[in-house]
């Protein structure tokens, strides 16, 4: 997808594009960051319903959803369950963090996207504590900047430097 065709705002263009190059280069994105980019995925270009069949298809993969459905039941199943984890991360947040086991924590991480296997419980906090803050400043109509973020808060993670 070539971005200027798409956004005509060229700030907020330039942002997604210094995003996207930031974890092309192997640099774990700021939860600020993010934020600065969330109005694309309320409507066009990046909500749900404005993504391709293939782009929502990959979003189920990474939910561990099937990806073998109708376009309409993709969707429709790819938002209710974005939209429970965004319930969940309010009681997670309501919660605290810091009162979920080691098990519970990871559990958490890997529902969310992050592969949690090679990471310590406090690594999998820490994670959390960023994806909190991300999810829980959204609305519900930006469900679609979750799904993404998972992709983006957890590629990098602990590999590389921030830049």
């Amino acid at each position: 997808m070539h971005l200027s065709r798409f956004l005509p705002d060229s700030h907020l263009r330039e942002r997604m594009l210094h995003l996207c190059r930031k974890v092309q280069e192997g640099s774990h994105p700021d939860v600020i960051e993010l934020k600065a980019v969330r109005t694309l995925f309320e409507g066009h270009p990046f909500s749900i319903q404005m993504l391709s069949v293939q782009q929502v298809k990959v979003l189920n993969r990474v939910l561990f959803l099937t990806p073998r459905l109708p376009p309409a039941i993709l969707r429709y199943r790819l938002r209710t369950h974005l939209l429970e984890l965004y319930h969940l991360d309010r009681a997670m947040l309501k919660l605290g963090v810091r009162e979920l086991s080691d098990e519970e924590a990871q559990t958490a991480c890997y529902t969310r996207g992050l592969n949690s296997v090679r990471f310590s419980p406090l690594q999998c906090r820490l994670w959390l504590d960023q994806w909190l803050e991300l999810s829980c400043s959204l609305k519900d109509t930006e469900a679609s900047l979750l799904a993404h973020g998972m992709a983006l808060l957890s590629t990098n993670y602990l590999s590389s430097s921030k830049s």
